[in-house]
């Protein structure tokens, strides 16, 4: 029998066709199952991790107390092009090391997230519950990794942060590098203590300064020089108008201004500075985002 009649024969059994159809479409299945599996692995290609430099146009971290002080609330900017970011937040606590990790929840695909990380651990929602939760005491300086991811790259921030309560008797807050003094007005026009501004300071109760790896917006034909400082107390607070000092490696020039960021109107304020080699100095209204502004000579506006 030629081998034309035996193929003929054998597609003609209904048993044998089924079979030869199942294992088509058994290798056909297969065939596509090991594209999806190796297109994954592709896609999943080795994270590599680099740290992100300041960019004044790139994503940056505020820190604000909560007003118990047993919480911060991390803000984070212009991350609308990353796909996922967490944290990994560490500090002491009476000499002891703590720390915290956590991941925000990115799927609504926002270009700022909000998240509060306790000093400490809850057994309920109520994250205020003296009964259900327990702090940690005496916090006050710390560190704040954020890694935030696009394709196969993880942007390390890397911030540091001091959390204080204000000197209620000099009105004194500093950054953890000491770089950046902000001191309360608390004399009065005879040039005796304010109660008033005491008073006021002990409601605030808390502050955090950190350093940020961005800014708001910079104004037309200006550039950072140095840090960049968020000097953050609780939410619905006012802090107490004051002399600011910020101090950087070089000396400045002698355009230098120090500016603040008014949240509220959304632009910086220029400050009326002094310069002093490689300080500045200015008084300021209130808390914010504070840093030494300098003429861009590369801006071609």
């Amino acid at each position: 029998m030629s081998l034309k009649n035996k193929l003929s024969l054998f597609f003609s059994n209904r048993t044998n066709l089924g079979l030869i159809v199942v294992l088509l479409l058994l290798l056909i299945g297969g065939f596509f199952g090991f594209k999806v599996l190796t297109g994954n692995k592709v896609q999943q290609a080795p994270l590599e991790e680099v740290d992100l430099p300041f960019d004044p146009e790139g994503p940056y971290a505020l820190l604000y107390p909560r007003r118990d002080g047993n919480a911060l609330i991390l803000n984070i900017r212009r991350v609308l092009s990353y796909e996922s970011v967490s944290y990994e937040l560490t500090y002491q606590s009476n000499g002891i090391d703590r720390g915290v990790q956590g991941k925000l929840n990115t799927n609504n695909k926002k270009n700022e997230y909000s998240q509060e990380i306790l000093f400490g651990t809850c057994s309920t929602v109520n994250t205020y519950s003296i009964k259900n939760c327990v702090f940690d005491p005496n916090v006050e300086n710390g560190t704040l990794l954020l890694k935030i991811q696009k394709g196969n790259k993880i942007y390390r921030m890397v911030t540091q942060w001091r959390f204080q309560r204000p000197d209620v008797a000099l009105g004194v807050i500093t950054s953890g590098d000491g770089n950046f003094i902000y001191k309360t007005t608390l004399l009065t026009d005879a040039g005796k203590t304010s109660t008033s501004s005491n008073l006021d300071l002990a409601r605030i109760g808390y502050s955090i300064v950190n350093d940020l790896s961005g800014a708001p917006k910079l104004p037309n034909g200006k550039k950072v020089q140095g840090k960049v400082y968020g000097f953050n107390i609780p939410e619905t607070k006012v802090y107490p108008e004051g002399d600011v000092t910020i101090v950087t490696i070089d000396n400045l020039p002698s355009d230098a201004k120090l500016a603040r960021y008014d949240e509220g109107k959304n632009q910086w304020d220029i400050l009326d500075s002094k310069v002093e080699g490689s300080k500045i100095s200015a008084k300021a209204k209130s808390s914010g985002v504070f840093t030494v502004l300098v003429n861009n000579s590369t801006n071609k506006n």
